[in-house]
Formats: C-alpha cells, structure tokens, sequence
C-alpha cells in the first residue's frame, strides 16, 4: 500500500482509528501481501475480509461475538451463530454508538462492553440482559475504560483506566457500584482476565518498561512474571481448562499468537505469516479462535492446539 493510499484509508476510517486508540492496541492498516493456504487444522469462519476485533464465544460456544466495521466509520458489535452462519447485531438499537471490547458474565445474564460516544469519549457499560437495564462506570479525568472481564466467582468487573496516573485495574460489581483500585504499580496495566476458578487475574503491564504477562493471586495480591522478553507481550486469554494462556507477541518481530503453560513454560507459536495474528480467545472444545490478517483481509479462523514441545522464541533486538 503506497502513502497516498494509506492516507486515503486512514481520511475514511478516522473514527474508528481514534476509538480503538482509546480502548488499547487495535488492528492495523490494511498490507499486500501474497496469501499461503492455512494448515487443515484451521477452519475459516468468515470470508467478508472486514476489520475484526475483541471475539468471544457465548451459548457454549455455539453463538461468536466479536466487534467490525459495519461502514467506513462504524463499528458494531455482532453476533455470528455457528449452526446457521446467521450473523446480526447484538444490538440492534445501538445508534451511532461504538461498541466494543464485550465481556460476558458466566451466567449470561451481563455483559460489559466499552461505549464510544461524543467526543470519542470511551464509557464502560454494563447491561442487564434479563432486566434490560444499564448501568455506566464514571471516573475523574481523562479517557477511556479498557478491556472488561468478569470473575467467575463473584462477577465483579475488572478494567483498566488511567485515572490518578498510569494507566491501573479497577472492579466494580454486576450493578455498576462498589468501586475498588485493584493496583497501584509503576507502569500501565491492560487486559485483565481471570482463571477458571476465578483464583489467578493474568494481565499486562509495561512496569519493566513494556508489555510483559502476569499473574496476580487474588488473596494475597502476590504477583509473578510470566513472560520477559525484550518486545510487548499482549492481550492473554486464559483456557476454560485453566491449563494454558493464549496471548499476541511481537517476539518473532510481527504479530503473531503464541500459546503459553499457565505457569508461563513450554511456549509455543500458533501462528506464522507476515501479515498480523491477534486477538485470541478459546473455544470451548479447546480450539483457539484468531483474528488473522491475509491479502489486507481481516477474518476469523479456528486453530486446533497441539502441545508441542517448548521453542525459545526470543528475538534479539539489538
């Protein structure tokens, strides 16, 4: 892609540009590039070549959600049934609102999802889906909530926002209230998620100077590092198993999904191509869903999981 048509792509896409720069990484422009044939463990699950982002599986894994480009300056969040491939909006009344970033509470009843409004103002919302109620998290300052997710115990909410400072991790419960600081560290904290039995929240920080994973006990707040590597390590989804963590790494010196024990060992890559892999989330049969970029297309594709044996990806960037 020349300049002049990066440009041009970027003049139309500048909404969407400026939300998902509020809400953390998002994907990149759109590159050329010549498109090898997936393994035969991979199932493509779309084929509209549209900007994706933030999947995630409901219904036992039978319904995908995930966030794209409705239009050139619109993104909607959707719903994709994987019996029927009927694909509609989750919400159908949602304006001209952003939707983004959807977490779902285990029981189904919540969702919490970023809301871009206004002035590009992100707003983290969560929705009763049984009551039909909402309830929006406020905070001092300015910017945006990043990156919801639910405990499995207690569904408290758990976001990042930079509110007295570096980027931290906050809660709030299923209503919208009881407020909590869950960090307070040198650096910025994104991307929170819970294991299974809701013991252990793995998330990023940037408090060695850039992204690095790492898993805090709930209890006793004690922390240990998973990953150290002199590139950004991101966006980790945990197994519904609890055994392993999927997570984005430029450690190979492009976006790709690389496959983790939950202890931080036997690292393993998903993904291999040029173009960028991202936004990982697991299906409950075990398969990991990915966002991957082909020819500029952006689609999701399935990948069965093998536990291979531990590679040394580190790249040496000097």
């Amino acid at each position: 892609m020349s300049c002049s048509e990066r440009s041009a792509w970027l003049a139309r896409n500048r909404i969407y540009v400026a939300c998902i720069w509020l809400v953390g990484y998002g994907l990149p422009l759109p590159a050329s590039a010549e498109q090898p044939p997936f393994e035969p463990s991979v199932q493509r699950l779309t084929d509209d070549g549209l900007l994706k982002r933030d999947p995630c599986f409901i219904d036992q894994g039978a319904t995908l959600v995930y966030c794209y480009d409705v239009a050139n300056d619109q993104v909607r969040m959707v719903k994709l049934d994987l019996n029927t491939q009927e694909k509609t909006p989750f919400f159908p009344d949602a304006g001209n609102k952003h939707q983004i970033e959807p977490a779902f509470s285990q029981d189904g009843r919540y969702i919490a999802f970023n809301e871009c409004v206004g002035n590009l103002t992100a707003r983290l919302v969560i929705r009763d889906l049984r009551q039909k109620r909402e309830a929006y998290i406020t905070h001092s300052g300015w910017g945006g909530t990043r990156s919801p997710t639910f405990s499995p115990v207690d569904q408290r909410i758990v976001y990042a926002f930079a509110e007295k400072g570096p980027q931290q991790l906050w809660s709030v419960n299923a209503q919208g209230e009881d407020k909590k600081q869950e960090t307070d560290i040198a650096g910025i904290c994104n991307w929170p998620v819970f294991t299974p039995d809701g013991a252990t929240l793995i998330y990023g920080s940037t408090r060695s100077n850039n992204y690095e994973l790492y898993a805090r006990d709930i209890a006793s707040s004690e922390e240990r590092r998973l990953t150290e590597n002199s590139v950004m390590d991101v966006r980790p989804a945990v197994s519904l198993d609890g055994e392993r963590i999927a997570f984005t790494s430029m450690r190979d010196g492009n976006y790709e999904v690389y496959v983790m024990d939950i202890d931080g060992g036997n690292v393993r890559r998903i993904t291999n191509h040029e173009e960028r892999d991202d936004y990982a989330t697991w299906h409950p049969d075990g398969r990991l869903l990915i966002v991957s970029e082909r020819e500029g297309r952006f689609d999701l594709y399935l990948h069965e999981v093998a536990d291979e044996a531990p590679v040394d990806h580190e790249r040496d960037s000097t």
